[in-house]
């Protein structure tokens, strides 16, 4: 009977494991990680989802560390196959059939650039210098092909243009993609990489990353959100302690409780402050926009200048705010629904021929490609990087999506 049961219970395990059991725990886990953040997911949680036990997980992963670097690793190998290859006599005129094959490679890997960005700092140190090599690698690359296409550009210009087409490209990963299917999502992210490399758009005179310094407020409020971005952004919510930040303020003890009650308080405090601030420079840009045509460049360079000069507080709202409470994450949400409505609106009296979800979808491709460059300091310790990103994004709310490409022997438009 023991060796019945034994037959009976083994035979069929062996049967249904299936081959590809590796790559179902990575999908599960890319889609996890992706929801709730690395520190918010457990092992058991993964291998739940999965439909199999923790010990069977590790017999594929050794820890939850392991399965993070295969995953944010996958995902950019992808992405990374797909650059056109600079070899000699490369030929710049295949670049838009390029890009669209970029589009194609990032749309199929869903979640990889908020993985990327959210969720990459919690690699070891020799796994995060890997991933940070590669992501420069992806963009030397372009800026070779890019260089090759426009030889014109100063370096300034080609670096930010090659880090923004990056952006662009895997801009889908932070918005549902619409109604529209694969094929046409690709042809507008191509076709908005492609006004990344070829406009000849000036932002005004060159600018540079604000340089540290000045005056701080004595304000203890004030300081302590300033610390606690700059915390989050670099540790992660979950890696950062009220102790902490109230250490590096020169608070002792209960003081900080005056101030903030909790993490989430400040957390809260950055969200709402940094919303409030791009409002302000929208209403701005408006108000000195001097035409209805000229709305969408002026709100760019605000949104641009603001992002450059408070980088923590927009960091820590773009990779924090699943951390916020639900009354502040629907503010959150709102404020920059209405900040992308703003710029979809202004961009219609320049672009009419353009759908309403090809022109919304293009507003969020330019405010990622703001949110993701600013945030790259290799890019923008650089005079006149700042109004580089700017022309940059200006020209996606401009780019002509109708433009045929080539790919798959087709022209493809937008519907």
């Amino acid at each position: 009977m023991k060796g019945d049961g034994m037959t009976s219970v083994s035979g069929p395990a062996r049967a249904r494991r299936p081959s590809d059991r590796r790559e179902q725990i990575s999908v599960h886990a890319r889609a996890l990680f992706a929801e709730r953040g690395f520190h918010s997911v457990r092992m058991s949680d993964i291998a739940d989802a999965t439909g199999i036990t923790p010990r069977a997980l590790y017999r594929h992963y050794a820890n939850k560390q392991a399965l993070l670097s295969h995953v944010l690793f996958e995902a950019q190998g992808a992405f990374l196959s797909a650059l056109p290859e600079l070899t000699p006599g490369y030929d710049p005129a295949r670049l838009p059939d390029d890009l669209h094959a970029m589009a194609r490679a990032s749309l199929a890997v869903p979640y990889m650039a908020r993985l990327w960005k959210r969720e990459a700092r919690h690699l070891d140190p020799e796994g995060s210098r890997a991933l940070r090599a590669r992501l420069n690698d992806m963009a030397s690359g372009l800026a070779r092909a890019i260089r090759l296409r426009r030889p014109d550009l100063e370096p300034v210009e080609v670096t930010v243009r090659a880090w923004a087409t990056i952006a662009v490209l895997n801009s889908h990963g932070e918005a549902p993609l619409g109604s529209g299917d694969a094929e046409q999502t690709a042809a507008l992210l191509s076709a908005a990489a492609l006004a990344v490399v070829d406009h000849d758009i000036r932002a005004g005179e060159p600018g540079a990353w604000p340089e540290p310094g000045g005056r701080a407020p004595v304000s203890r409020r004030e300081q302590l959100i300033a610390i606690a971005a700059d915390t989050f952004q670099r540790s992660g919510f979950d890696g950062a302690s009220v102790d902490g930040i109230a250490a590096e303020a020169g608070l002792a003890g209960p003081a900080i409780y005056r101030y903030f009650d909790s993490k989430t308080a400040m957390l809260v405090a950055i969200a709402d402050r940094f919303g409030e601030w791009v409002s302000l420079e929208t209403i701005r840009a408006l108000r000195t926009a001097t035409s209805d045509a000229a709305a969408p460049a002026a709100m760019v360079a605000g949104y641009v200048r603001l992002a450059a000069e408070a980088v923590n507080l927009l960091g820590v709202t773009v990779t924090e705010a699943h951390h916020l409470p639900p009354d502040a994450a629907e503010r959150l949400a709102r404020a920059r629904g209405e900040h992308l409505q703003e710029w979809a609106h202004w961009t219609r009296a320049a672009r009419p021929e353009r759908s309403d979800s090809a022109t919304q979808m293009l507003a969020h491709t330019a405010r990622v490609l703001v949110d993701d460059t600013v945030r790259t300091p290799r890019v923008m310790h650089t005079d006149g990087a700042v109004d580089a990103v700017a022309g940059a994004a200006t020209a996606v709310l401009e780019a002509p999506v109708n433009r045929p490409l080539r790919t798959a022997g087709s022209a493809v438009r937008e519907g």
